[in-house]
Order: C-alpha cells, then sequence, then structure tokens
C-alpha cells in the first residue's frame, strides 16, 4: 500500500515496504518534480496493490478539477487508487485522533483549506467540493489567487498569501517577523475563517493547522480569545492546534484501509 500527501509545497509519501535502502517514508518539493512521472517512479518503487493520495486541490470521482497551487491537470496510474482533497483527508485522521464525530479542520498552509466530518463522515457537497473556505469571496487584493480571481479569503489567510503581500508591500514574509498591518489582517481573515465554520457546521472541535498555524501558536489564542466573544454560548465549541505532524497522509493511509 501507498500513501501520499500531494500538496502546494511538500509531496510525502509513505509505504508499508522498503525498497533497496531507500526508507519507505520520503518527501520531495512539490515544486522540484513532474507528478505523474514522480507517482510512476513511487509506484515501480514500491509495487503497491492500491494507492491513496491526498491532493491539496478540489476533486471529485478520482477525476482533478482544479489544482490552484499543483501544477497538474491529471493522475494517470496503473494501479488502484483514490484521490481524496487533502483537507477532507485531514479532516478525517484528526476525527479519529480526537474521538470526535463532529470536527472541522482548518489549515492555514500554502493555502487555506477545510475539511468537515458530520456524525463521523466527511461532508462532500454535490461535486465534493464542500468546505472550500480559502475561495470565499472576502476582500480585494491587488494580485491574484492561484484560482484566478483577487478576493479570496485565502490571499489573507494563507502562507501564500502572507508572501505575496509580503512582496507588494516589503515586510517579511513570516508571520512572526512582518509588520504589525500585516499580522493583523491575517489574523482577522483567519478569524473570520473560523467564525464562519463553527457558525455553519456547529462542530463540538475545531481544529486548526497547517504551516502557519503550527509555526505561529498565538494564532490558536487569538482564535480562541474572537470565538468566544462573537459565538452564542449555546453553540460554542473546542478550539485545539492539531497535534498531527502530517494529517493528510495520516488520513490518506485510513482510506486505503477502507478501500474494498
Amino acid at each position: 500500500m501507498l500513501a501520499i500527501d500531494m500538496g502546494g509545497t511538500y509531496i510525502r509519501y509513505k509505504s508499508n515496504k522498503k525498497y533497496g535502502t531507500n526508507n519507505k517514508y520520503g518527501s520531495v518539493k512539490t515544486k522540484n518534480v513532474n507528478i505523474n512521472q514522480f507517482l510512476k517512479e513511487l509506484v515501480s518503487m514500491y509495487s503497491p496493490s492500491k494507492v491513496a493520495i491526498a491532493f491539496a486541490g478540489q476533486v471529485c470521482d478520482n477525476k482533478i478539477l482544479s489544482s490552484p497551487n499543483i501544477n497538474v491537470k491529471k493522475i494517470s496510474l496503473d494501479v488502484p487508487y483514490v484521490l481524496e482533497n487533502d483537507l477532507n483527508a485531514a479532516a478525517l485522521a484528526e476525527s479519529r485522533y480526537f474521538s470526535c464525530k463532529h470536527l472541522v479542520a482548518l489549515y492555514s498552509g500554502t493555502g487555506l483549506g477545510c475539511g468537515a466530518i458530520e456524525n463521523g463522515k466527511i461532508v462532500r457537497g454535490f461535486k465534493n467540493l464542500a468546505c472550500e473556505i480559502g475561495h470565499v469571496p472576502y476582500k480585494k487584493a491587488p494580485f491574484v489567487c492561484g484560482c484566478g480571481k483577487d478576493n479570496c479569503l485565502e490571499l489573507y489567510a494563507s502562507g501564500s498569501g502572507i508572501e505575496k503581500w509580503a512582496k507588494y508591500s516589503g515586510c517579511s514574509n513570516k508571520l512572526e517577523k512582518t509588520c504589525q498591518k500585516m499580522r493583523d489582517a491575517y489574523l482577522e481573515a483567519i478569524t473570520y475563517a473560523a467564525e464562519l465554520l463553527v457558525t455553519i457546521f456547529n462542530p463540538q472541535i475545531l481544529v486548526l493547522g497547517g504551516g502557519v498555524v503550527k509555526n505561529n501558536e498565538f494564532v490558536v489564542e487569538h482564535v480562541k480569545r474572537h470565538i468566544d466573544s462573537v459565538v452564542p454560548s449555546f453553540s460554542r465549541c473546542k478550539i485545539l492546534k492539531s497535534e498531527l505532524e502530517d494529517a493528510s497522509l495520516k488520513g490518506a493511509e485510513i482510506l486505503l484501509k477502507e478501500m474494498a
């Protein structure tokens, strides 16, 4: 079996086999590889009976609908595989980790993503596009998102958004080091995303994760304070930081076990 987390910055993988001197775990930078050629090399190396891919983009029925941060339009494999949105996979893993059947995962990494679990099941929507929080219209920016729009929430509440604002304004592209104005804009946007999700899904737990959150723990405390002040007490939930090293990869492993 082979589990893969295909993110906008890194591709991480894990197999239940070893190949020669190669470890069964590994990672490469996404921009450094031809996606389908790399997948074929992994399949050749580990000879898996099935593959699960957690993908940082919009997918449905094993087809890529949109990949704003990854240069690939179609996945081609010669073994049975499942292609799942990375935040759906992460939310599934978080749900198992916290033993919680009503959970929302909000991740701020290269992009801004969300996955929701309702009664233990992934909330999918008509085309598996439920929870695309990163592309909710928010405020106009002087540049565009990977999806082509200039008003996505992701432009304000993600790592790629921070980098774009840093390049535009001349500030640092690290949240903890950047100017107060940029930091405030990020915190306002990530809190707005959290408020929307808590209000819409009424989860028992809202998990905050992703590289930006992982490297800036004050984000979690900020969101906690503001959620408590604006969300009615009867619908409040626990706001927790993700404890998983790579939830999307762990979610892909869960999907492998569920494949026929």
